[in-house]
């Protein structure tokens, strides 16, 4: 015996709608659900670190090739090399060098000889110039340089160079001593000794120089 279909029971529509947002819902949360698994399983960020370039050495610009080749030509400084003496200055160091020898071994002397009387007795002032000075007479109105040490017989020195026909000299001092002005050009003689008479005959003749010796008065 066939039994007839039993009908089913319709829900409301409002029901039906409940349903339909509940199953939304649903899908949208598994959804989150997912996309948070997902975010948990990306691998870290790595980061990358940068060299550091080194700042490149300034080279020379190079400069267009002067033949017409093609290839640059770089101009590469040339060294400092320091500057070597000159003749005329190791000729000026060793010309100071043997009038001071010269002059110390004469004072030497002239102690030895006259250890016991005034400075000045007996005594002579020795006179380098320069080659143009043929005699003491080439030096009238000229400047004369002198030591300080000789300064207290500038008197006496001034009046044996006006004897031997040089008038209206000039004996001066300075900072240099009289040998290295006479050097360097600035007077045309200087008094480099003042000794006795022994002592000023064997005075050595100094090149480039004219040497005269000129006795002073008690």
């Amino acid at each position: 015996m066939q039994v007839p279909p039993v009908d089913q029971p319709k829900l409301p529509e409002a029901a039906a709608k409940v349903t339909r947002k509940a199953a939304v819902a649903r899908r949208a949360a598994h959804q989150r659900k997912h996309a948070r698994a997902a975010q948990k399983q990306t691998p870290a960020k790595v980061v990358v670190a940068t060299p550091v370039q080194k700042p490149r050495d300034k080279r020379p610009e190079p400069l267009p090739p002067a033949d017409g080749a093609s290839a640059p030509v770089v101009k590469i400084p040339s060294p400092v090399t320091a500057n070597p003496s000159s003749p005329a200055k190791i000729q000026s160091e060793v010309t100071l060098a043997a009038v001071k020898v010269a002059a110390e071994l004469a004072e030497r002397m002239t102690a030895l000889r006259v250890p016991e009387v005034p400075a000045d007795t007996r005594l002579v002032a020795v006179l380098l110039a320069r080659p143009m000075v043929n005699a003491v007479s080439d030096l009238a109105g000229k400047v004369i340089a002198i030591d300080e040490r000789y300064a207290k017989s500038n008197a006496k020195i001034t009046a044996a160079i006006n004897a031997a026909g040089a008038a209206e000299v000039l004996l001066l001092e300075g900072q240099a001593t009289a040998i290295t002005r006479l050097s360097n050009g600035e007077v045309n003689a200087a008094v480099v000794a003042l000794a006795s008479p022994e002592a000023a005959e064997a005075f050595p003749k100094i090149a480039g120089f004219r040497l005269f010796t000129l006795a002073l008065k008690p």
